[in-house]
């Protein structure tokens, strides 16, 4: 297996289970303003440039001052080049950047979602709202629109004010203070939780680098995912997915028919120590492997980490931004709709973010992985409870783009879209979990990055 695929698993999977902690920072209207090197008209009419100035700060970006005047005379320009080279702004069809038009509310929404980390070729979700599907913009507009940042109502080609520009960015970079309240009351609640039970859906898809697409064939997946908690860490975890291979484009004899491949992952961990069952089709008798705990982190501290309100560490607050879309009822229970959304792409914060207990090994193949991702950025949605803060119904997708390259080789990955989503979930129901017999005497495997040609038997084929 490729080294950047391995490094790849591991960190998509720590990300997943830590990003959710973060808690949004907040950007003034009054900060923005300090961008404009004068005070503006009231009323102004806001330009491409001016608004990627006000970008470039709501997002905490870093601009390198032009004192040598090579990139226009404009005093935004830098902002503009910063904006440029990251891919945020990129002109019209006959090239030009047009720094001096109009912007309009979808030139803002776009170039706003792809600071928020919003990947080309991602498939938009199903909204209601006034803009075709036709559109250019339709995909980042309708994300933006699931949510709340944008209303379905709103006309799309309006120009901007400076005013209404410096209000929309303050809003997408900013969170509401309702809603920061709700997701506290929420991990409080749940760090009270003595156990949890939940149910729902996942799909994971890929798109694949232009030019090396030949190599890899495209994979997606669908299925369902069963979790079973009992704190401080005891888990039980069952996911049945459907493999869609490009049966023209895979190698093997044994292929489905179809491209179809059922495949049932099974893990348990308990008292610290992790077992693991995969069966596929075509597989041998799959076999429970374990994993030997000094090669795994303190899984203990880690969810005790993200139930409590301390959530991330500072480096990563301000990622995460929450808006309050108002209350609904989510089985049987009045809930509030809170939406979140935000980008990870500093590593080194998101490394400090993990618990004590790594393995050298382990440490070294999480830094590698650093250079495999260029960002993941998350879009979800939560159903709190208004009498009891507890989530009943959740929807989260990570939208992961990779780098051109790792180690001198490429990455044919481009982007990955991971979906969850879940309405069962049952709190304080008394879970007993208990390892089967045949996982307590399986045999103890090795995951040791070092040794890459070690060859796999049983499940660990797969």
């Amino acid at each position: 297996m490729k080294k950047w695929f391995q490094v790849l698993i591991l960190a998509v999977g720590l990300i997943l289970a830590l990003a959710p902690a973060a808690v949004a920072g907040a950007i003034t209207a009054d900060e923005l303003r300090q961008v404009f090197p004068q005070a503006t008209a009231p009323g102004k009419t806001l330009t491409r440039g001016e608004f990627a100035a006000l970008l470039a700060r709501a997002a905490g970006m870093q601009v390198t001052a032009d004192t040598a005047g090579t990139r226009g005379d404009a005093w935004y320009s830098s902002a503009v080049m910063a904006l440029k080279e990251k891919g945020v702004i990129r002109g019209y069809p006959d090239g030009g950047l047009h720094t001096d038009r109009p912007v309009s509310l979808l030139e803002a929404a776009v170039m706003a979602s792809r600071v928020l980390g919003l990947p080309d070729g991602v498939a938009a979700p199903d909204v209601k709202g006034s803009l075709g599907r036709e559109s250019w913009g339709y995909t980042p507009y309708a994300w933006l629109v699931r949510v709340g940042l944008l209303q379905p109502g709103q006309d799309a080609a309006a120009i901007l004010t400076v005013d209404e520009g410096v209000a929309f960015l303050a809003m997408v970079f900013g969170s509401d203070t309702e809603a920061e309240k709700i997701v506290q009351a929420a991990k409080q609640a749940q760090a009270k939780v003595k156990d949890l039970k939940f149910a729902g859906s996942m799909a994971i898809s890929a798109r694949l680098r232009p030019g090396v697409a030949g190599e890899v064939p495209a994979v997606s997946m669908q299925g369902n995912i069963m979790s079973e908690f009992s704190y401080p860490l005891n888990l039980h975890q069952k996911v049945d997915m459907t493999l869609n291979l490009p049966a023209e484009k895979t190698a093997g004899k044994d292929l489905p028919p179809g491209g179809k491949m059922q495949m049932t992952m099974e893990q348990y961990l308990v008292d610290g120590t992790m077992y693991q069952r995969v069966e596929a089709s075509g597989m041998a008798e799959p076999q429970w492997m374990k994993l030997p705990k000094n090669a795994l982190p303190d899984l203990e501290a880690l969810v005790e980490q993200s139930r409590n309100a301390a959530g991330l560490p500072p480096g990563l607050k301000d990622s995460f931004h929450f808006r309050y879309l108002g209350e609904g009822i989510e089985n049987g229970h009045k809930v509030h709709r809170i939406a979140y959304y935000g980008r990870i792409d500093d590593w080194q914060a998101l490394m400090q973010a993990l618990p004590g207990g790594l393995t050298p090994e382990m440490e070294q193949a999480l830094n590698q992985a650093g250079g495999v991702l260029k960002s993941i950025s998350f879009w979800g949605e939560e159903a709190v409870g208004v009498e009891d803060n507890l989530t009943y119904a959740s929807e989260m997708t990570g939208l992961v783009a990779f780098a051109n390259k790792f180690q001198g080789e490429t990455v044919p990955l481009e982007t990955m879209t991971i979906n969850m989503k879940v309405t069962d979930y049952r709190y304080n129901s008394g879970v007993k979990i208990q390892v089967p017999a045949e996982a307590l005497a399986a045999p103890e495997i090795s995951l040791t990055p070092s040794e890459p040609e070690a060859k796999l038997s049983g499940s660990q084929q797969i």
